[in-house]
């Protein structure tokens, strides 16, 4: 009797909605929003599958225009041309690459492995690690005086078969002297703003600040840089400076994504740890900035790959000119230009006879740097975040 009555009520208050749905109107309607849904879902699928297409085929057309000059491994030794470092330079260089090769075919072999024995294994893991490392140092070892001729010759403006190992190596060490500038400052900063900064109106003033620096074209950034440290300061075009112009340039980018970070970090893991008796100092350090790794790793190699596309600072504050005496030197007073400086360089006052294969060799290379990067920064991602390493043993 109860259930039977139950029924009833629920009959009786359903029955205005279901009159409701029955009608022809509202039946109208939700076909009519069910084909706008359809109609804007395979819009929306349709331009990001042209986006893709868009960008993957110009990656493909400039990796396969310039790629066979990053994989033609010489036979016979290519002897060294007398520069203080070029030694050291290849054997780093085929170190990374035979490690990449060997991570690569690592991955392979684990997804092989934990298919067979239906799931992953810490074993395979170790082994893969240590086949990865062992393929490096042998690959260095045996093919350092065998690595392609256009990734360790020094540049030519005027003859053919000139090379970017000077290049490759002041990207990379432009990354790393911003980094040193860019991460600590940008990190502090941010984390200042988004938990102890205590007067709002100077946060927003700051963060205003921020925006519009970020903003600003970066050509202004080269022109302050040639004012303050070339001219003023009578450095000359150097590395240091140009390192800190494009540290100028990625603080603000730094600060604002790290601050969006740090503030999704959950007030309770924060609040636990003050709870427990840690200081603000102590919870910022071990509990926030371990938590919110991975969007700080995200800024970080946006950064980077400012570092690796901009051209116009480094023209005005570290030059386009490479000297054979310091191609490989680690001082950072000394000029030098990056890919992406020589590749303007060579597209617009170049006068070799294959500046277009030197040009579509130079783009294929900052695309295979920039994508390791990303690589290297999805495997240190790990080290931080909700389930990463770091917090683990946080929360212990």
């Amino acid at each position: 009797m109860t259930g039977l009555v139950d029924a009833r009520a629920r009959r009786a208050e359903n029955g205005p909605l279901e009159a409701a749905a029955s009608s022809p109107r509202l039946r109208r309607g939700m076909r009519s929003g069910r084909l706008l849904e359809e109609v804007l879902g395979r819009l929306l699928a349709t331009i990001a599958i042209s986006v893709a297409v868009l960008y993957g085929g110009g990656l493909s057309y400039l990796v396969a225009r310039g790629g066979s000059r990053l994989v033609a491994f010489t036979s016979f030794a290519t002897p060294l041309s007398d520069v203080d470092g070029e030694d050291i330079m290849r054997f780093v260089l085929a170190a990374g690459i035979f490690a990449a090769l060997a991570w690569a075919a690592g991955i392979v072999i684990r997804e092989v492995v934990a298919r067979v024995r239906g799931g992953a294994s810490r074993k395979a893991d170790r082994i893969a690690h240590g086949v990865t490392g062992l393929a490096a140092l042998a690959g260095a070892l045996a093919f350092r005086d065998h690595l392609p001729r256009f990734l360790i010759s020094l540049p030519s403006e005027t003859r053919a078969g000139g090379g970017i190992g000077p290049e490759i190596f002041n990207t990379i060490y432009f990354a790393f002297l911003s980094t040193l500038v860019t991460l600590p400052v940008g990190v502090g900063a941010a984390l200042y703003m988004a938990r102890f900064a205590k007067q709002r109106r100077f946060v927003a003033a700051l963060r205003m600040a921020l925006d519009t620096l970020a903003s600003l074209p970066s050509i202004v950034y080269g022109l302050f840089g040639f004012l303050v440290f070339v001219v003023e300061m009578k450095l000359g075009y150097s590395l240091f400076a140009g390192a800190i112009v494009l540290a100028i340039l990625n603080l603000p980018l730094m600060v604002g994504i790290t601050e969006e970070s740090l503030r999704a970090v959950p007030r309770e893991l924060e609040e636990a740890s003050l709870a427990l008796g840690a200081t603000p100092v102590q919870t910022a350090l071990r509990v926030t900035v371990p938590y919110a790794w991975p969007g700080i790793l995200s800024a970080l190699v946006l950064t980077i790959g400012r570092v690796f596309a901009e051209s116009a600072p480094l023209i005005m504050t570290a030059g386009t000119t490479v000297s054979r005496g310091t191609a490989y030197s680690l001082d950072p007073f000394r000029g030098g230009e990056t890919l992406a400086v020589h590749l303007w360089y060579v597209n617009s006052a170049g006068l070799a006879p294959d500046r277009a294969d030197v040009s579509a060799g130079t783009a294929a290379a900052l695309v295979v740097l920039i994508l390791l990067t990303n690589v290297l920064a999805a495997r240190l991602a790990r080290f931080g975040g909700a389930a990463g390493t770091r917090m683990r043993r946080a929360t212990r």
